[in-house]
């Protein structure tokens, strides 16, 4: 939930969200604005102190964003990774809204005539109807894949559940029930697999420290660390 939003300078508006899982400042940019997620109780004073005092890094945050959500454009004719099958981009006829059915394991969106998908409202409109359709398939696949990984590593989950946020892709209760995001679908296997390595290592360690760590490396095959640097780099063509 948004707490404050100010306009700074450089950056223009910085929204402020209020976690109450979070333990320390975490910057991102999305849409073109800076976001601060911070504890419970952060002063304003001092997030904006922050800011200030990692201006330089944020200005390179910036600017590397820019970058990514540039260089991942969509255009009809395009086919986009999906975990199970593609998502594949046609010309339709409806001038006002797009279409979407499977065909076997690809999703078809036949999109409006002349249509700039790269348009802030567009793009926004494309996204929700390719998640409701993706969650779909999540609902099915994304278990079954929980359940071959827990085999593997002899742990057991007491429940399984897909969410629709795009912020966390994962997350294990305290009663031992991973739930896992639609927006796995989009990402590469190897770091589908990574996420869900994550939450088995929190069913024996509830927390981030050095046990955790080892844990989560083992499930990943000694690659945790560069996994985690890639799912970092990772940029969604749907949101």
């Amino acid at each position: 939930m948004a707490i404050a939003a100010y306009r700074d300078e450089e950056f223009g508006v910085v929204r402020v969200h209020v976690d109450s899982r979070a333990r320390r400042l975490i910057f991102r940019v999305k849409e073109g604005e800076l976001r601060v997620t911070c504890p419970v109780g952060y002063p304003e004073s001092r997030i904006r102190a922050s800011v200030e005092e990692n201006r330089a890094k944020l200005r390179r945050l910036a600017a590397r964003t820019t970058a990514l959500q540039a260089s991942h454009t969509l255009e009809v004719g395009d086919r986009v990774p999906c975990y199970g099958g593609d998502i594949l981009l046609l010309p339709g006829v409806h001038s006002n809204h797009f279409l979407f059915r499977y065909e076997g394991d690809c999703l078809q969106v036949f999109c409006p005539p002349g249509v700039d998908l790269n348009l802030p409202a567009v793009r926004k409109r494309l996204s929700a109807g390719v998640c409701r359709f993706v969650h779909r398939r999540a609902q099915e696949l994304l278990p079954r894949r929980l359940e071959q990984l827990s085999r593997r590593w002899g742990v057991s989950p007491t429940g399984v559940s897909i969410g629709r946020g795009r912020r966390k892709l994962g997350h294990c209760t305290i009663r031992g029930e991973i739930q896992l995001s639609l927006y796995l679908m989009f990402l590469p296997e190897e770091l589908i697999d990574y996420v869900i390595c994550h939450e088995l290592a929190h069913l024996t360690y509830m927390n981030h420290g050095p046990r955790f760590h080892a844990l989560c490396n083992r499930y990943c095959d000694g690659k945790e660390l560069l996994l985690r640097k890639q799912l970092r780099s990772f940029v969604f063509l749907f949101s």
